[in-house]
Protein backbone atom coordinates (compact mmCIF):
# COMPACT_ATOMS: atom_id res chain seq x y z
CA UNK A 1 0.00 0.00 0.00
CA UNK A 2 1.02 3.59 -0.58
CA UNK A 3 2.35 5.59 2.34
CA UNK A 4 -0.38 7.96 3.59
CA UNK A 5 0.10 11.71 3.37
CA UNK A 6 1.28 13.35 6.57
CA UNK A 7 -0.85 16.16 8.02
CA UNK A 8 1.59 18.90 6.97
CA UNK A 9 1.38 17.65 3.37
CA UNK A 10 -2.31 18.25 2.78
CA UNK A 11 -3.42 19.20 -0.71
CA UNK A 12 -3.07 22.97 -0.31
CA UNK A 13 0.39 22.75 1.27
CA UNK A 14 1.50 20.24 -1.32
CA UNK A 15 0.69 22.70 -4.06
CA UNK A 16 2.50 25.56 -2.35
CA UNK A 17 5.49 23.32 -1.72
CA UNK A 18 5.53 22.36 -5.38
CA UNK A 19 5.26 25.99 -6.55
CA UNK A 20 8.14 27.11 -4.31
CA UNK A 21 10.30 24.11 -5.20
CA UNK A 22 9.74 24.57 -8.93
CA UNK A 23 10.45 28.31 -8.85
CA UNK A 24 13.64 27.68 -6.88
CA UNK A 25 14.71 24.87 -9.22
CA UNK A 26 14.57 26.98 -12.35
CA UNK A 27 15.52 30.46 -11.07
CA UNK A 28 18.26 29.88 -8.48
CA UNK A 29 21.82 30.54 -9.80
CA UNK A 30 20.35 31.16 -13.25
CA UNK A 31 22.89 33.82 -14.21
CA UNK A 32 25.90 32.44 -12.35
CA UNK A 33 27.53 31.00 -15.46
CA UNK A 34 28.81 32.87 -18.52
CA UNK A 35 27.64 31.97 -22.03
CA UNK A 36 29.15 28.83 -23.50
CA UNK A 37 30.16 28.31 -27.12
CA UNK A 38 28.76 27.70 -29.59
CA UNK A 39 25.01 27.50 -28.92
CA UNK A 40 24.54 29.98 -26.09
CA UNK A 41 26.88 32.49 -27.69
CA UNK A 42 25.12 32.19 -31.05
CA UNK A 43 21.53 32.49 -29.75
CA UNK A 44 22.42 35.41 -27.49
CA UNK A 45 24.23 37.30 -30.22
CA UNK A 46 21.36 36.82 -32.67
CA UNK A 47 18.92 38.18 -30.08
CA UNK A 48 21.22 41.13 -29.35
CA UNK A 49 21.46 41.98 -33.05
CA UNK A 50 17.67 41.97 -33.31
CA UNK A 51 17.63 44.76 -30.74
CA UNK A 52 20.56 46.66 -32.27
CA UNK A 53 19.37 46.50 -35.88
CA UNK A 54 15.64 46.66 -35.21
CA UNK A 55 15.12 43.76 -37.63
CA UNK A 56 12.91 41.22 -35.84
CA UNK A 57 12.00 39.30 -38.99
CA UNK A 58 15.30 37.98 -40.37
CA UNK A 59 17.68 36.64 -37.68
CA UNK A 60 21.28 37.79 -38.16
CA UNK A 61 24.53 36.43 -36.74
CA UNK A 62 27.44 38.84 -37.03
CA UNK A 63 25.06 40.90 -39.18
CA UNK A 64 24.70 38.08 -41.71
CA UNK A 65 21.41 36.19 -42.33
CA UNK A 66 21.19 33.10 -40.11
CA UNK A 67 18.19 30.85 -40.78
CA UNK A 68 19.17 27.56 -39.17
CA UNK A 69 16.17 27.81 -36.82
CA UNK A 70 12.81 29.62 -36.75
CA UNK A 71 12.78 32.85 -34.72
CA UNK A 72 10.73 32.26 -31.56
CA UNK A 73 13.73 31.57 -29.31
CA UNK A 74 15.50 34.71 -30.52
CA UNK A 75 12.35 36.79 -30.03
CA UNK A 76 11.85 35.63 -26.45
CA UNK A 77 15.50 36.18 -25.51
CA UNK A 78 15.56 39.61 -27.16
CA UNK A 79 12.41 40.72 -25.30
CA UNK A 80 13.90 39.54 -22.01
CA UNK A 81 17.12 41.41 -22.79
CA UNK A 82 15.23 44.62 -23.54
CA UNK A 83 13.40 44.36 -20.22
CA UNK A 84 16.19 43.16 -17.92
CA UNK A 85 19.43 44.19 -19.63
CA UNK A 86 22.27 42.46 -21.45
CA UNK A 87 23.24 39.86 -18.87
CA UNK A 88 23.23 36.08 -18.49
CA UNK A 89 20.28 36.03 -16.09
CA UNK A 90 18.05 37.90 -18.54
CA UNK A 91 19.14 35.68 -21.43
CA UNK A 92 18.29 32.48 -19.61
CA UNK A 93 15.06 33.71 -18.01
CA UNK A 94 12.83 32.68 -20.98
CA UNK A 95 14.50 29.29 -20.89
CA UNK A 96 13.86 28.87 -17.17
CA UNK A 97 10.23 29.91 -17.63
CA UNK A 98 9.92 27.35 -20.43
CA UNK A 99 11.26 24.67 -18.09
CA UNK A 100 8.78 25.75 -15.42
CA UNK A 101 5.99 25.75 -18.01
CA UNK A 102 6.84 22.18 -19.03
CA UNK A 103 6.64 21.08 -15.40
CA UNK A 104 3.24 22.75 -15.09
CA UNK A 105 1.99 20.91 -18.19
CA UNK A 106 3.27 17.61 -16.77
CA UNK A 107 1.53 18.35 -13.46
CA UNK A 108 -1.81 18.98 -15.16
CA UNK A 109 -1.54 15.94 -17.43
CA UNK A 110 -0.42 13.70 -14.58
CA UNK A 111 -3.31 14.92 -12.43
CA UNK A 112 -5.74 14.29 -15.27
CA UNK A 113 -4.53 10.73 -15.82
CA UNK A 114 -3.60 9.48 -12.36
CA UNK A 115 -5.01 11.91 -9.83
CA UNK A 116 -3.57 14.62 -7.61
CA UNK A 117 -0.60 12.64 -6.31
CA UNK A 118 0.38 11.53 -9.78
CA UNK A 119 0.35 15.18 -10.87
CA UNK A 120 2.52 16.20 -7.93
CA UNK A 121 5.09 13.50 -8.63
CA UNK A 122 5.05 14.16 -12.37
CA UNK A 123 6.27 17.67 -11.61
CA UNK A 124 8.84 16.53 -9.04
CA UNK A 125 10.29 13.76 -11.23
CA UNK A 126 10.56 16.01 -14.28
CA UNK A 127 12.38 18.91 -12.62
CA UNK A 128 14.75 16.60 -10.73
CA UNK A 129 15.81 14.69 -13.88
CA UNK A 130 19.39 15.56 -14.81
CA UNK A 131 18.93 16.34 -18.51
CA UNK A 132 15.78 18.42 -17.99
CA UNK A 133 17.42 20.41 -15.19
CA UNK A 134 20.57 20.99 -17.26
CA UNK A 135 18.79 22.02 -20.46
CA UNK A 136 16.63 24.51 -18.54
CA UNK A 137 19.91 26.40 -18.01
CA UNK A 138 21.42 25.95 -21.46
CA UNK A 139 20.22 28.45 -24.06
CA UNK A 140 19.01 26.32 -26.99
CA UNK A 141 15.67 25.71 -28.69
CA UNK A 142 15.09 22.30 -27.10
CA UNK A 143 13.43 23.39 -23.88
CA UNK A 144 10.98 25.60 -25.77
CA UNK A 145 10.08 22.67 -28.02
CA UNK A 146 9.66 20.42 -24.98
CA UNK A 147 7.21 22.69 -23.17
CA UNK A 148 5.08 23.27 -26.28
CA UNK A 149 4.99 19.53 -27.02
CA UNK A 150 3.80 18.85 -23.47
CA UNK A 151 1.08 21.50 -23.72
CA UNK A 152 -0.06 20.29 -27.14
CA UNK A 153 -0.46 16.71 -25.89
CA UNK A 154 -2.28 17.92 -22.78
CA UNK A 155 -4.72 20.07 -24.78
CA UNK A 156 -5.36 17.32 -27.34
CA UNK A 157 -6.07 14.82 -24.59
CA UNK A 158 -8.57 17.22 -22.99
CA UNK A 159 -10.26 17.63 -26.36
CA UNK A 160 -10.31 13.85 -26.85
CA UNK A 161 -11.87 13.29 -23.43
CA UNK A 162 -14.51 15.89 -24.13
CA UNK A 163 -15.37 14.23 -27.44
CA UNK A 164 -15.40 10.62 -26.19
CA UNK A 165 -16.34 10.70 -22.52
CA UNK A 166 -18.87 13.48 -22.31
CA UNK A 167 -16.55 15.62 -20.18
CA UNK A 168 -17.31 19.17 -21.20
CA UNK A 169 -19.43 17.76 -24.01
CA UNK A 170 -20.35 21.09 -25.59
CA UNK A 171 -18.87 21.29 -29.07
CA UNK A 172 -17.42 24.70 -28.35
CA UNK A 173 -15.35 23.25 -25.50
CA UNK A 174 -14.06 20.40 -27.68
CA UNK A 175 -13.07 22.84 -30.41
CA UNK A 176 -11.33 25.24 -28.03
CA UNK A 177 -9.16 22.49 -26.49
CA UNK A 178 -8.30 21.30 -29.97
CA UNK A 179 -7.36 24.79 -31.15
CA UNK A 180 -5.24 25.30 -28.04
CA UNK A 181 -3.32 22.15 -28.97
CA UNK A 182 -2.72 23.44 -32.49
CA UNK A 183 -1.59 26.82 -31.12
CA UNK A 184 0.99 25.01 -28.95
CA UNK A 185 2.15 23.06 -32.01
CA UNK A 186 2.53 26.31 -33.97
CA UNK A 187 4.66 27.86 -31.22
CA UNK A 188 6.79 24.71 -31.06
CA UNK A 189 7.18 24.83 -34.84
CA UNK A 190 8.36 28.45 -34.62
CA UNK A 191 10.91 27.35 -32.03
CA UNK A 192 12.32 24.16 -33.56
CA UNK A 193 10.55 23.16 -36.76
CA UNK A 194 8.59 20.11 -38.02
CA UNK A 195 9.28 17.81 -35.05
CA UNK A 196 6.83 19.98 -33.06
CA UNK A 197 4.11 19.01 -35.52
CA UNK A 198 4.92 15.31 -35.76
CA UNK A 199 5.05 14.16 -32.13
CA UNK A 200 1.67 15.37 -30.76
CA UNK A 201 -0.24 14.46 -33.91
CA UNK A 202 1.18 10.93 -34.11
CA UNK A 203 0.45 10.37 -30.42
CA UNK A 204 -3.15 11.49 -30.88
CA UNK A 205 -3.49 9.50 -34.11
CA UNK A 206 -2.43 6.33 -32.30
CA UNK A 207 -5.19 6.83 -29.73
CA UNK A 208 -7.74 7.58 -32.45
CA UNK A 209 -6.90 4.35 -34.28
CA UNK A 210 -6.96 2.39 -31.02
CA UNK A 211 -10.43 3.64 -30.03
CA UNK A 212 -11.93 4.50 -33.40
CA UNK A 213 -14.77 1.98 -33.06
CA UNK A 214 -16.25 3.73 -30.03
CA UNK A 215 -15.62 7.23 -31.31
CA UNK A 216 -18.96 8.65 -32.46
CA UNK A 217 -17.85 12.14 -33.41
CA UNK A 218 -15.75 11.37 -36.47
CA UNK A 219 -17.00 14.43 -38.34
CA UNK A 220 -15.99 16.59 -35.42
CA UNK A 221 -12.55 14.93 -35.43
CA UNK A 222 -11.94 15.73 -39.09
CA UNK A 223 -13.39 19.19 -38.68
CA UNK A 224 -11.10 19.82 -35.72
CA UNK A 225 -8.07 18.71 -37.74
CA UNK A 226 -8.99 21.02 -40.60
CA UNK A 227 -9.68 23.99 -38.35
CA UNK A 228 -6.60 23.37 -36.25
CA UNK A 229 -4.33 23.08 -39.27
CA UNK A 230 -5.75 26.35 -40.59
CA UNK A 231 -4.88 28.03 -37.28
CA UNK A 232 -1.39 26.48 -37.47
CA UNK A 233 -0.86 28.02 -40.92
CA UNK A 234 -2.16 31.41 -39.79
CA UNK A 235 0.35 31.45 -36.91
CA UNK A 236 3.41 30.10 -38.74
CA UNK A 237 3.20 31.01 -42.43
CA UNK A 238 3.55 34.82 -42.17
CA UNK A 239 7.10 34.68 -40.83
CA UNK A 240 8.26 32.07 -43.36
CA UNK A 241 6.72 33.96 -46.28
CA UNK A 242 8.28 37.22 -45.11
CA UNK A 243 11.72 35.62 -44.88
CA UNK A 244 11.40 33.81 -48.20
CA UNK A 245 10.49 37.12 -49.83
CA UNK A 246 13.32 39.11 -48.25
CA UNK A 247 16.22 36.62 -48.36
CA UNK A 248 17.07 34.89 -51.66
CA UNK A 249 17.47 31.09 -51.51
CA UNK A 250 16.20 30.95 -47.93
CA UNK A 251 13.36 28.53 -48.75
CA UNK A 252 15.71 26.04 -50.40
CA UNK A 253 18.18 26.34 -47.53
CA UNK A 254 15.63 25.91 -44.74
CA UNK A 255 13.59 23.08 -46.28
CA UNK A 256 16.22 20.98 -48.02
CA UNK A 257 19.29 22.07 -46.13
CA UNK A 258 18.07 22.11 -42.55
CA UNK A 259 15.05 19.78 -42.31
CA UNK A 260 15.89 17.08 -44.86
CA UNK A 261 19.64 17.55 -44.46
CA UNK A 262 19.62 16.86 -40.73
CA UNK A 263 17.54 13.71 -41.10
CA UNK A 264 19.63 12.35 -43.98
CA UNK A 265 22.95 13.44 -42.53
CA UNK A 266 23.97 15.57 -45.51
CA UNK A 267 24.45 18.72 -43.43
CA UNK A 268 25.74 17.17 -40.20
CA UNK A 269 28.68 18.90 -38.54
CA UNK A 270 30.21 16.91 -35.66
CA UNK A 271 26.90 15.36 -34.55
CA UNK A 272 27.55 11.72 -35.30
CA UNK A 273 26.56 8.86 -33.01
CA UNK A 274 25.75 5.16 -33.12
CA UNK A 275 22.25 3.63 -33.01
CA UNK A 276 22.51 3.18 -29.21
CA UNK A 277 23.61 6.76 -28.57
CA UNK A 278 20.34 7.84 -26.98
CA UNK A 279 20.12 4.80 -24.73
CA UNK A 280 23.16 6.15 -22.90
CA UNK A 281 21.75 9.69 -22.92
CA UNK A 282 18.45 8.46 -21.47
CA UNK A 283 20.21 6.40 -18.79
CA UNK A 284 22.22 9.39 -17.60
CA UNK A 285 19.68 12.11 -18.35
CA UNK A 286 16.83 10.53 -16.39
CA UNK A 287 18.91 10.13 -13.22
CA UNK A 288 18.01 9.51 -10.47
CA UNK A 289 14.86 7.84 -11.84
CA UNK A 290 16.47 5.69 -14.53
CA UNK A 291 16.27 2.46 -12.56
CA UNK A 292 12.48 2.59 -12.39
CA UNK A 293 12.20 2.13 -16.15
CA UNK A 294 12.63 -1.62 -15.79
CA UNK A 295 9.25 -1.83 -14.03
CA UNK A 296 7.44 0.81 -16.07
CA UNK A 297 6.29 -1.42 -18.92
CA UNK A 298 4.65 -4.57 -17.51
CA UNK A 299 1.87 -6.64 -19.05
CA UNK A 300 -0.02 -6.87 -15.76
CA UNK A 301 -0.12 -3.08 -15.54
CA UNK A 302 -1.56 -2.81 -19.06
CA UNK A 303 -4.24 -5.41 -18.37
CA UNK A 304 -5.23 -3.58 -15.18
CA UNK A 305 -6.14 -0.40 -17.06
CA UNK A 306 -9.61 0.46 -18.28
CA UNK A 307 -10.18 1.43 -21.91
CA UNK A 308 -9.81 5.16 -21.34
CA UNK A 309 -6.60 4.66 -19.37
CA UNK A 310 -5.23 2.34 -22.04
CA UNK A 311 -5.73 5.11 -24.58
CA UNK A 312 -3.82 7.55 -22.36
CA UNK A 313 -1.02 5.04 -21.76
CA UNK A 314 -0.75 4.51 -25.51
CA UNK A 315 -0.64 8.27 -26.04
CA UNK A 316 2.30 8.61 -23.65
CA UNK A 317 4.14 5.65 -25.16
CA UNK A 318 3.94 7.02 -28.70
CA UNK A 319 5.10 10.37 -27.34
CA UNK A 320 8.17 8.62 -25.92
CA UNK A 321 9.04 6.03 -28.54
CA UNK A 322 8.50 7.96 -31.78
CA UNK A 323 11.08 10.74 -31.22
CA UNK A 324 13.44 8.30 -29.49
CA UNK A 325 13.38 5.97 -32.51
CA UNK A 326 13.44 8.84 -35.03
CA UNK A 327 16.57 10.40 -33.62
CA UNK A 328 18.23 7.05 -32.95
CA UNK A 329 18.08 6.29 -36.68
CA UNK A 330 18.83 9.87 -37.74
CA UNK A 331 22.38 10.84 -38.62
CA UNK A 332 22.21 13.97 -36.45
CA UNK A 333 22.63 13.31 -32.74
CA UNK A 334 22.86 15.65 -29.78
CA UNK A 335 21.82 14.81 -26.19
CA UNK A 336 19.03 17.39 -26.08
CA UNK A 337 17.22 15.92 -29.09
CA UNK A 338 15.30 13.50 -26.84
CA UNK A 339 14.45 16.13 -24.22
CA UNK A 340 10.79 16.34 -25.43
CA UNK A 341 10.15 12.78 -24.22
CA UNK A 342 10.99 13.64 -20.61
CA UNK A 343 7.58 15.12 -19.61
CA UNK A 344 5.94 11.94 -20.93
CA UNK A 345 8.32 9.73 -18.98
CA UNK A 346 7.75 11.76 -15.81
CA UNK A 347 3.97 11.41 -16.16
CA UNK A 348 4.27 7.68 -16.85
CA UNK A 349 6.49 7.09 -13.81
CA UNK A 350 4.24 9.15 -11.55
CA UNK A 351 1.06 7.51 -12.84
CA UNK A 352 2.57 4.04 -12.53
CA UNK A 353 4.06 4.33 -9.05
CA UNK A 354 2.37 7.25 -7.27
CA UNK A 355 -1.27 7.35 -8.37
CA UNK A 356 -2.47 5.59 -5.23
CA UNK A 357 -3.94 2.72 -7.22
CA UNK A 358 -2.69 -0.87 -6.86
CA UNK A 359 0.30 -1.31 -9.20
CA UNK A 360 0.94 -4.82 -10.46
CA UNK A 361 4.60 -5.83 -10.29
CA UNK A 362 5.64 -2.57 -8.64
CA UNK A 363 9.35 -1.76 -8.45
CA UNK A 364 11.14 -3.72 -5.69
CA UNK A 365 12.57 -1.98 -2.66
CA UNK A 366 16.14 -2.23 -3.89
CA UNK A 367 15.28 -0.32 -7.09
CA UNK A 368 14.12 2.65 -5.01
CA UNK A 369 17.34 2.42 -3.01
CA UNK A 370 19.34 2.51 -6.23
CA UNK A 371 17.43 5.65 -7.27
CA UNK A 372 18.40 7.21 -3.96
CA UNK A 373 22.05 6.33 -4.51
CA UNK A 374 21.86 7.65 -8.07
CA UNK A 375 20.76 11.03 -6.74
CA UNK A 376 24.33 11.78 -5.60
CA UNK A 377 26.05 10.36 -8.68
CA UNK A 378 26.71 13.73 -10.33
CA UNK A 379 28.51 15.41 -7.39
CA UNK A 380 30.37 12.13 -6.86
CA UNK A 381 31.86 11.94 -10.36
CA UNK A 382 32.07 15.65 -11.25
CA UNK A 383 35.54 16.22 -9.71
CA UNK A 384 36.87 13.25 -11.68
CA UNK A 385 35.33 14.56 -14.88
CA UNK A 386 37.13 17.85 -14.33
CA UNK A 387 40.40 16.17 -13.55
CA UNK A 388 40.55 13.58 -16.33
CA UNK A 389 38.21 14.84 -19.06
CA UNK A 390 39.26 18.50 -18.83
CA UNK A 391 42.66 17.82 -17.25
CA UNK A 392 42.29 20.56 -14.71
CA UNK A 393 43.93 20.73 -11.33
CA UNK A 394 41.24 20.55 -8.66
CA UNK A 395 40.90 23.06 -5.82
CA UNK A 396 41.63 21.52 -2.44
CA UNK A 397 37.97 21.70 -1.40
CA UNK A 398 36.90 19.58 -4.37
CA UNK A 399 39.24 16.72 -3.50
CA UNK A 400 36.89 15.95 -0.60
CA UNK A 401 33.73 16.14 -2.67
CA UNK A 402 33.64 12.52 -3.83
CA UNK A 403 34.05 10.96 -0.35
CA UNK A 404 31.56 13.50 1.05
CA UNK A 405 29.01 12.60 -1.63
CA UNK A 406 29.52 8.88 -1.01
CA UNK A 407 29.11 9.44 2.72
CA UNK A 408 25.89 11.39 2.09
CA UNK A 409 24.57 8.50 0.01
CA UNK A 410 25.37 6.00 2.77
CA UNK A 411 23.61 8.12 5.41
CA UNK A 412 20.59 8.64 3.15
CA UNK A 413 20.33 4.93 2.40
CA UNK A 414 20.49 4.13 6.11
CA UNK A 415 17.81 6.71 6.98
CA UNK A 416 15.54 5.43 4.18
CA UNK A 417 16.13 1.72 4.80
CA UNK A 418 12.64 1.08 6.20
CA UNK A 419 10.79 3.81 4.36
CA UNK A 420 8.13 3.35 1.73
CA UNK A 421 8.68 4.38 -1.91
CA UNK A 422 7.17 7.91 -1.68
CA UNK A 423 9.53 8.81 1.16
CA UNK A 424 12.54 7.31 -0.59
CA UNK A 425 11.56 9.18 -3.75
CA UNK A 426 11.34 12.45 -1.79
CA UNK A 427 14.86 11.83 -0.45
CA UNK A 428 16.08 11.11 -3.99
CA UNK A 429 14.51 14.24 -5.51
CA UNK A 430 15.90 16.48 -2.77
CA UNK A 431 19.40 15.04 -2.96
CA UNK A 432 19.40 15.17 -6.76
CA UNK A 433 18.48 18.86 -6.82
CA UNK A 434 21.08 19.68 -4.15
CA UNK A 435 23.70 17.85 -6.20
CA UNK A 436 22.69 19.67 -9.37
CA UNK A 437 22.94 23.07 -7.69
CA UNK A 438 26.29 22.21 -6.13
CA UNK A 439 27.61 21.35 -9.59
CA UNK A 440 26.21 24.56 -11.12
CA UNK A 441 27.96 26.58 -8.41
CA UNK A 442 31.26 24.80 -9.15
CA UNK A 443 31.32 25.38 -12.91
CA UNK A 444 32.27 29.11 -13.23
CA UNK A 445 35.98 28.71 -12.31
CA UNK A 446 36.33 26.09 -15.07
CA UNK A 447 34.38 27.85 -17.81
CA UNK A 448 37.43 28.42 -20.00
CA UNK A 449 38.50 24.76 -19.66
CA UNK A 450 35.54 23.30 -21.55
CA UNK A 451 37.44 23.19 -24.84
CA UNK A 452 35.09 23.86 -27.74
CA UNK A 453 32.27 24.69 -25.30
CA UNK A 454 34.18 27.21 -23.25
CA UNK A 455 33.00 30.77 -22.65
CA UNK A 456 34.46 33.70 -24.58
CA UNK A 457 33.51 36.26 -21.92
CA UNK A 458 37.06 37.11 -20.69
CA UNK A 459 38.30 37.46 -24.25
CA UNK A 460 35.38 39.66 -25.28
CA UNK A 461 35.81 41.88 -22.23
CA UNK A 462 39.50 42.35 -23.02
CA UNK A 463 38.66 43.43 -26.57
CA UNK A 464 36.00 45.82 -25.31
CA UNK A 465 38.45 47.47 -22.93
CA UNK A 466 41.54 47.65 -25.15
CA UNK A 467 40.44 48.08 -28.75
CA UNK A 468 40.38 51.74 -29.85
CA UNK A 469 38.80 53.42 -32.89
CA UNK A 470 40.85 52.71 -35.99
CA UNK A 471 42.08 49.32 -34.74
CA UNK A 472 41.30 46.23 -36.82
CA UNK A 473 40.12 42.92 -35.34
CA UNK A 474 40.82 39.57 -37.03
CA UNK A 475 39.34 36.19 -36.06
CA UNK A 476 41.66 33.44 -37.26
CA UNK A 477 41.34 29.66 -37.24
CA UNK A 478 37.76 29.28 -35.95
CA UNK A 479 34.57 31.31 -35.88
CA UNK A 480 33.91 32.60 -32.31
CA UNK A 481 30.13 32.78 -32.55
CA UNK A 482 29.25 34.64 -29.34
CA UNK A 483 32.29 36.93 -29.12
CA UNK A 484 30.52 40.16 -30.23
CA UNK A 485 28.04 39.76 -27.37
CA UNK A 486 30.83 40.53 -24.89
CA UNK A 487 33.10 42.65 -27.11
CA UNK A 488 30.95 45.78 -27.18
CA UNK A 489 31.95 48.47 -29.67
CA UNK A 490 35.08 46.50 -30.65
CA UNK A 491 32.85 44.37 -32.90
CA UNK A 492 29.75 45.96 -34.38
CA UNK A 493 27.85 46.52 -37.61
CA UNK A 494 30.14 49.46 -38.44
CA UNK A 495 33.31 47.81 -37.13
CA UNK A 496 33.09 44.26 -38.42
CA UNK A 497 36.09 41.99 -37.86
CA UNK A 498 38.04 40.20 -40.56
CA UNK A 499 37.69 36.41 -40.77
CA UNK A 500 40.24 33.94 -42.08
CA UNK A 501 41.58 30.36 -42.04
CA UNK A 502 38.13 28.91 -41.24
CA UNK A 503 35.95 26.05 -42.42
CA UNK A 504 33.75 27.69 -45.05
CA UNK A 505 31.13 24.91 -44.82
CA UNK A 506 30.04 25.89 -41.30
CA UNK A 507 28.34 28.86 -39.60
CA UNK A 508 28.04 31.55 -40.91
CA UNK A 509 29.51 30.76 -44.32
CA UNK A 510 27.21 27.88 -45.28
CA UNK A 511 24.19 30.11 -45.79
CA UNK A 512 23.93 31.08 -49.50
CA UNK A 513 25.38 34.50 -50.19
CA UNK A 514 27.08 35.07 -46.83
CA UNK A 515 30.60 34.79 -48.23
CA UNK A 516 29.76 37.47 -50.75
CA UNK A 517 28.15 39.63 -48.05
CA UNK A 518 31.42 39.57 -46.10
CA UNK A 519 33.30 41.11 -49.03
CA UNK A 520 36.89 42.03 -48.19
CA UNK A 521 36.27 41.06 -44.53
CA UNK A 522 36.79 37.42 -45.53
CA UNK A 523 40.55 36.97 -45.85
CA UNK A 524 41.24 34.35 -48.55
CA UNK A 525 44.72 33.29 -47.36
CA UNK A 526 47.65 34.10 -45.09
CA UNK A 527 49.03 36.65 -47.54
CA UNK A 528 45.90 38.74 -47.07
CA UNK A 529 46.57 38.78 -43.32
CA UNK A 530 50.19 39.76 -43.94
CA UNK A 531 49.03 42.73 -46.02
CA UNK A 532 46.60 43.77 -43.28
CA UNK A 533 49.37 43.60 -40.67
CA UNK A 534 51.66 45.74 -42.84
CA UNK A 535 49.33 48.71 -42.52
CA UNK A 536 49.92 51.39 -39.91
CA UNK A 537 46.84 50.77 -37.78
CA UNK A 538 46.98 48.30 -34.89
CA UNK A 539 45.60 44.79 -35.53
CA UNK A 540 44.15 42.47 -32.89
CA UNK A 541 44.01 38.77 -33.76
CA UNK A 542 41.68 36.33 -32.00
CA UNK A 543 43.12 32.87 -32.69
CA UNK A 544 41.99 29.35 -31.90
CA UNK A 545 44.55 26.81 -30.66
CA UNK A 546 47.99 27.26 -32.22
CA UNK A 547 46.76 28.67 -35.54
CA UNK A 548 48.27 32.12 -34.96
CA UNK A 549 51.59 30.72 -33.76
CA UNK A 550 51.85 28.65 -36.95
CA UNK A 551 51.11 31.75 -39.00
CA UNK A 552 53.76 33.72 -37.13
CA UNK A 553 56.38 31.00 -37.71
CA UNK A 554 55.64 31.03 -41.43
CA UNK A 555 55.77 34.83 -41.61
CA UNK A 556 58.47 35.94 -39.17
CA UNK A 557 58.51 39.44 -40.62
CA UNK A 558 55.16 40.08 -38.94
CA UNK A 559 55.80 39.56 -35.19
CA UNK A 560 52.87 39.56 -32.78
CA UNK A 561 52.54 39.96 -29.03
CA UNK A 562 50.40 37.59 -26.97
CA UNK A 563 47.96 39.63 -24.91
CA UNK A 564 45.94 36.91 -23.16
CA UNK A 565 45.30 33.19 -23.28
CA UNK A 566 41.72 32.13 -22.49
CA UNK A 567 41.29 28.37 -22.72
CA UNK A 568 41.54 27.29 -26.35
CA UNK A 569 41.54 30.90 -27.54
CA UNK A 570 44.35 33.47 -27.63
CA UNK A 571 44.47 37.20 -28.27
CA UNK A 572 47.42 38.76 -30.10
CA UNK A 573 48.21 42.33 -31.12
CA UNK A 574 50.54 43.61 -33.82
CA UNK A 575 53.68 45.41 -32.72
Amino acid sequence: MEEPLRPFLNEARQRWLLVLLTAFTFLFLLGSRALNEPDEGRYSEIAREMIVTGDWVVPHLWYLPHLDKPPLTYWLVAVSMKWFGQNEWALRLPLALAGLSGVWAAFLLGSLLGGRRAGFWSAVILQSSLLYFAMARMLTTDMFLTQFTAWAVHFFWRSWLAATSGIGNRKSGIVLWNLAGWAAIALGFLAKGPIALAVPLLALAAVAVFRLKIFKAKKLLWGGLAGGFALFLVLTLPWFLAVFRRVPQSAHYMILGQVAGHLLGTTIKNRKGGPFYFFAILAVGLLPWTFLLGWLWRRAHWHGLDEKSKGAWLLLNVWVFFPFALFSFSEAKLPAYILPIFPALAVMLAWRFFSGKPAAASAPKWAWQVCLAGAVLLPTVFPWLLKYAFRDALPARMTWQTPAAVGTAVVALWLARNRRPPTVAAFAAGLALLGFFATVAEIPPFETSLRDNQTLKPLGQTLRERVHPGDAVVCWGKFPEGLPFYAGAAMSATNRPYLGDMDLTQVPFEFPGNRQRLGDRLLPDENALVRLLSKKNRVWIVGFGDTVERFEQAHQATPLDLVTNVGQWKLFVSR
